[in-house]
């Protein structure tokens, strides 16, 4: 026996629960539901990881100066000072909580927001506030309703993950604007590099228009690294010197710097990986919208069909997990009538498409 017990507010949280993988298949499985790049890693990165690999024997360099230096030089920003590391940007999320909030606090999301927002407000003793959403969108004034004095951090996936809505720069210019002094806002472009390099560069460029806000971003999407635990934030000086205090002083291995500087010097695999995700997403919106399944415009590189009702998802689920073919429920993000899909090779996109056709037809 043990009289050793957890927080209470540790008790409470609820570990985040990822796309999996598929058991039991009966050969090559379509793997779409975790939003990966269906390309893989850029050819660089892998061959700077192989030639990493002769030095795992020596410590990182605990600044990260040269990793830092080149996302600075890829995203145009001048001082890469400002410019955090981490293992994955769910650490961000965690380091930011644990810096800016704990025991009756608040930390606001929409709707429909990442799961991870809730573990790290639950993780650290805060309270997670979830605000509407219209038309799976997030708003400026609905989040602007469920600020208090406890809101200590909004965090905003712009585009959102799960929906793949997002706001507007100037909505979000203006969300920045109305935000009181004591909120930190947060907004996590895990799915930027979709939208584009214009709007890369505005949400940089909010960082630096109010002291009040954060630009995350993550390695582990359009770069296809996402094994490689590799994320970094845009931060204002003062809030940077903060997360730098608890940050670990080794906290991103020597062969997800060497893959990330390879990747994000190599603007061509990025276009041509977003040119791909653009094609065959508006490809396989419209097919789905033509086998009467409502599927909204996304901005990131997933779908969202909607089948109807709970019972007919969870059927499709299976009937595409029976085709070894894996796509995300999100009944857990109060979604569920719809199935996440993620854009993937051709071959898998018309492997996917077919079965939903075959389901359709047949209920």
């Amino acid at each position: 026996m043990t009289d050793i017990r957890p927080l209470p507010h540790i008790l409470k949280t609820k570990p985040y629960v990822p796309g999996g993988k598929l058991a039991g298949a009966k050969g090559p499985v379509v793997m779409l539901a975790s939003n990966e790049n269906p390309f893989g890693p850029n050819p660089l990165a892998i061959e700077a990881m192989r030639e990493a690999a002769t030095s795992v024997h020596v410590y990182p360099d605990p600044t990260y100066g040269a990793l830092r230096e080149a996302i600075a030089a890829a995203a145009g920003i001048k001082d890469a000072n400002r410019i955090a590391v981490s293992s994955g940007s769910d650490e961000i999320i965690h380091l930011l909580t644990q810096c800016y909030a704990g025991p009756g606090d608040e930390i606001l999301q929409t709707e429909h927001a990442f799961s991870m927002y809730a573990v790290s407000a639950t993780a650290h003793g805060a309270a997670c506030i979830s605000v509407p959403e219209t038309d799976l969108t997030a708003g400026a004034n609905a989040i602007l309703g469920g600020v208090s004095e406890h809101t200590k951090i909004l965090f905003l996936a712009n585009p959102n993950n799960p929906t793949g809505t997002m706001m507007s720069v100037e909505a979000l210019a203006q969300l920045q604007d109305a935000l009181p002094p004591h909120v930190l806002f947060v907004i996590d472009g895990a799915y930027a590099e979709y939208v584009g390099p214009d709007y890369e560069a505005a949400i940089r460029d909010l960082v630096d228009r109010r002291a009040n806000t954060v630009m995350m971003r993550t390695f582990s999407k359009i770069h296809g690294l996402a094994a490689a635990r590799l994320g970094w934030a845009y931060l204002p000086q003062e809030i940077a010197e903060t997360f730098q205090r608890i940050r670990g002083p080794f906290n991103v291995n020597s062969l997800a710097v060497a893959a990330g500087i390879a990747s994000i010097s190599d603007p061509a695999f990025i276009a041509m990986t977003r040119d791909h995700n653009s094609l065959w997403r508006t490809t396989m919106i419209d097919a789905l919208n033509a086998m009467s399944l409502d599927t909204p415009v996304s901005h990131a590189n997933f779908v969202i069909p909607d089948f109807g009702s709970a019972e007919r998802a969870a059927a499709a689920h299976a009937f595409l997990k029976d085709r070894d073919i894996l796509v995300r429920a999100i009944a857990g993000y109060g979604l569920p009538t719809r199935l996440r899909i993620s854009v993937g090779s051709e071959e898998d996109n018309e492997a996917v498409l077919a079965a939903l056709k075959d389901f359709t037809a047949s209920r």
